[in-house]
């Protein structure tokens, strides 16, 4: 019955056009409900109809809310756009683009080492897992490659600007902006498919890159 109502709802919703969501407003929609199905009337009163249409609202806003997140936080979606290879006219010496991904994967296991810590204050992590061991060595392996990903990020940004301080201060902020978004998103499911399908594009960065044996991070 739930389901019926709300493809009705939505169906009057789309043939009428946007206005503000005053008393009125939801006064016409509710009797045009009543009209497309008088039967509705005994079982669904004007509040919770209202109820049902903000409920709703609020449901399609997180989502739509959640995909724009993922779609600038997705390290596979922006790469179908954008290449790790230099540009042809040799005007930069690194791609920013791989900068980008090494930003990205810093505050990604960051995100990761987060995770484990949290499961460790409430016994068990946001994927299920409450094997205390397990959760320390993965708190320990994310912190790890998330040091490496900050300090490689760092060591190439600094070709371009000596000034160490600031491109530090620049860099903390831009991961902890990053992280932040990351932490916005609502669904736990896509929280999850995004910070594992990075990882898997990170790890494969860190074992192609020639300095990883160079970082060493206890």
């Amino acid at each position: 019955m739930k389901y019926l109502l709300f493809i009705l709802i939505f169906f009057i919703a789309s043939c009428s056009p946007p206005e503000p969501g005053t008393d009125e407003w939801f006064e016409e929609k509710y009797n045009k409900l009543i009209e497309a199905d008088p039967s509705v009337e005994p079982t669904l009163t004007l509040e919770e109809f209202i109820d049902i249409f903000k409920e709703a609202a609020i449901s399609k806003e997180i989502e739509a809310s959640d995909e724009l997140l993922i779609k600038k936080h997705l390290i596979s979606y922006w790469l179908m756009d954008d290449s790790f290879l230099p540009p042809i006219d040799g005007s930069v010496d690194v791609n920013p683009v791989y900068i980008k991904v090494l930003k990205q994967c810093a505050a990604n296991f960051s995100a990761m080492y987060a995770n484990m810590q949290a499961g460790l204050s409430f016994g068990k992590t946001i994927t299920g897992l409450d094997d205390v061991e397990e959760i320390k060595r993965l708190s320990k392996e994310y912190r790890n490659h998330s040091l490496y990903f900050a300090t490689r990020a760092e060591e190439l940004l600094l070709k371009e600007e000596k000034d160490v301080a600031m491109v530090r201060g620049s860099l903390d902020s831009e991961l902890i902006s990053i992280q932040a978004e990351i932490f916005e998103i609502v669904s736990d499911e896509k929280f999850i498919d995004l910070l594992e399908g990075n990882a898997e594009i990170c790890l494969l960065v860190r074992d192609t890159n020639p300095n990883n044996k160079n970082y060493k991070f206890e």
